[in-house]
């Protein structure tokens, strides 16, 4: 589509203002293709503006600009600087250039047009997403540097055989070998690992980033939580030129972090479900950690979880893809058995050597012991941790830190009427969250997501409740459940006892016993194919008013292969994936014609979004 003008018919009407002298254009490539930050999907384009000759060094492609458009200021980037305009008219000129800095880079818009597309969203909704909050100040900072030589990295002076080797895996069958050996050739393949407890996870990553730099790539890691995020930065800082990209860190932070691998400068960016939008000078592998981890799924349109971006990037880029985690998503999965991406895991005997032995009995089982099995915190519960607590710290996993039944305070209560001499440590959000603990007999009672590691690991665990997660009327209420259980049990060290309570019938608790997450994903996306069930097809989630709803949906023309579950305000299309891309491309175009005449203007669309 040819870019326009930003001056809609009628909207330039008004009292008059006094003229202006028309500024004198640029020599070359006079007219700035911009993208503007306009909420309304009808105006998801481009429009063509004049670059003043005074703004001409600094309107490069990729700045951040101000401009006027229908009667108002508005903000937004330039694509690109062309020659001439498709637009017969007069071209306004860019008011303001912000710094020159080229935040959006050539690779980023490309990815946000296609996440747009994929997603029936716009591309402004991408890049607010994208690209951090305007830093005046700091952007003219960095602006200084964009046409400076880069400084040496870290690894400029050592990437050598011998310091490859120092990462390669102790074990030539360990599941990343050939991985990291593809890399240090400059070859991007793309696997996802089920990786084992303690410290595999690290020393693969570190042979991985060792390997992509060997071939002169950049890296980007996408952790779920901002504390994961400073692990990872803490301890990869050793070795690698690191930055961080985390929306807690504020918008001076945030652009810093976000320009050190838009330039270069950067070996590995780290950060949060944001973070993987940011562009690499030399994009040579992308990490997603845990990625079945809700914290990854985006909460503002257009709702593109992390894995999507990531995926997405893969293709465009060449890049390699990690996908690392001791779980594994049923979209993983789907992923593995299409050969999009490769299974890597480890065999069954060193899944054994370097797991904790866990137990999951049933109500036959504990009832054997008297009348405590009813309980909360039957005798089984008491025993495990009187034997275990002598060798060391005990770990106590609650479903929630202010539930009235299951919450952590009341717990805390129980355990230290049982143990009055044990110290006992509380670590929630609410409660404050604990890092690291010493290797000191105590207890420790943690909501998931917040135990902290002991030193030497603990001796044992508890994990309490277990059927809140198991049970959940969730799609993913099993892989939910095995991920979460899996975050604690992999805290106790090699063969430490791990007793998992209230998990009665789960085939999430029988996984966990087994340390099986790929056989557990493998067995839900069977039952989804059965079904017809994400991610065997594509799952649009439309909400608002019956009568929007009712206005798209008919202006859809539907393949009668698509499902609509219709509800309260609510309704859902399950798409098969052949025809997914073509339906949503019609919504999309559905809503962005609609947008100003049709109550359809007030449907919220989400593609991937959950079932309800």
């Amino acid at each position: 589509m040819n870019a326009e003008q930003g001056v809609l018919p009628g909207l330039g009407a008004g009292r008059r203002r006094k003229a202006r002298p028309e500024p004198e254009p640029a020599p070359e490539n006079p007219v700035a293709v911009v993208t503007l930050d306009l909420p309304t999907p009808q105006l998801d384009r481009t429009f063509d503006y004049l670059v003043p000759m005074a703004m001409d060094t600094v309107a490069r492609p990729g700045a951040r600009v101000a401009v006027r458009f229908g009667g108002r200021r508005v903000n937004g980037f330039i694509v690109e600087r062309r020659p001439d305009s498709a637009h017969p008219g007069k071209l306004s000129p860019l008011l303001r250039v912000a710094s020159g800095l080229p935040l959006l880079t050539p690779g980023l818009w490309r990815l946000a047009k296609a996440i747009a597309e994929r997603q029936a969203g716009t591309v402004a909704d991408v890049l607010r997403l994208a690209i951090p909050a305007a830093h005046v100040t700091t952007e003219k900072r960095l602006a200084g540097t964009a046409s400076s030589p880069l400084p040496p990295s870290k690894s400029q002076a050592a990437a050598s055989g011998p310091e490859l080797s120092r990462h390669e895996p102790a074990n030539p069958e360990h599941p990343l070998t050939e991985f990291i050996a593809g890399l240090a050739r400059g070859e991007r393949g793309r696997v996802v690992w089920s990786c084992l407890p303690g410290a595999d996870l690290a020393a693969g990553l570190a042979g991985a980033l060792a390997a992509n730099r060997l071939s002169g790539g950049q890296a980007l890691i996408v952790a779920p939580s901002e504390h994961r995020v400073s692990e990872l930065a803490r301890l990869l800082g050793e070795e690698f030129t690191v930055a961080r990209l985390v929306a807690g860190d504020g918008p001076e932070a945030r652009l810093e972090g976000y320009w050190a691998a838009a330039s270069g400068m950067a070996e590995v960016l780290v950060g949060t479900r944001a973070a993987a939008f940011a562009p690499l000078a030399r994009p040579g592998l992308l990490v997603l950690l845990n990625d079945g981890d809700p914290l990854l799924r985006e909460l503002h349109a257009p709702y593109a979880h992390a894995r999507t971006v990531m995926t997405v990037r893969a293709g465009q880029e060449g890049a390699g893809l990690l996908l690392a985690g001791l779980g594994r998503s049923v979209e993983a999965q789907a992923l593995a058995e299409s050969g999009w991406l490769r299974s890597v895991n480890a065999g069954r005997g060193e899944v054994r050597a370097a797991t904790p032995v866990v137990r999951a009995p049933t109500a036959q089982d504990l009832a054997r012991e008297g009348s405590s099995a009813a309980s909360r915190l039957p005798e089984a519960a008491f025993r495990l941790i009187r034997q275990a607590v002598t060798a060391g710290p005990v770990l106590i996993q609650v479903p929630s830190a202010n539930h009235e039944a299951y919450g952590l305070a009341r717990t805390a209560g129980e355990l230290v009427r049982a143990f009055p001499s044990l110290p006992l440590e509380r670590s929630s959000a609410e409660a404050g969250r604990l890092v690291l603990v010493g290797p000191e007999v105590r207890l420790v009672v943690a909501t998931p997501g917040c135990e902290p590691t002991a030193k030497g690991s603990y001796a044992a665990a508890v994990l309490l409740d277990a059927g809140t997660w198991a049970g959940r009327a969730e799609l993913d209420a099993a892989v939910d459940a095995l991920r979460i259980w899996m975050g604690a049990a992999a805290l106790v060290r090699s063969r430490g006892p791990v007793l998992l309570l209230g998990s009665e019938g789960a085939a999430a608790a029988q996984a966990l016993v087994r340390w099986d997450p790929v056989g557990l994903a493998a067995r839900e996306l069977a039952g989804r194919r059965e079904l017809g069930l994400p991610p065997v097809t594509k799952a649009v989630v439309l909400t608002g008013t019956d009568e929007a709803i009712g206005d798209l949906v008919a202006r859809l023309d539907l393949d009668p292969s698509v499902r609509v579950r219709p509800g309260e305000d609510r309704t859902v299309l399950l798409i098969p994936l052949p025809a997914a891309r073509e339906t949503i491309a019609r919504i999309q175009s559905a809503v962005r014609s609609g947008a100003t005449a049709r109550p359809s203007a007030k449907v919220r669309v989400k593609v991937d979004g959950e079932l309800g």
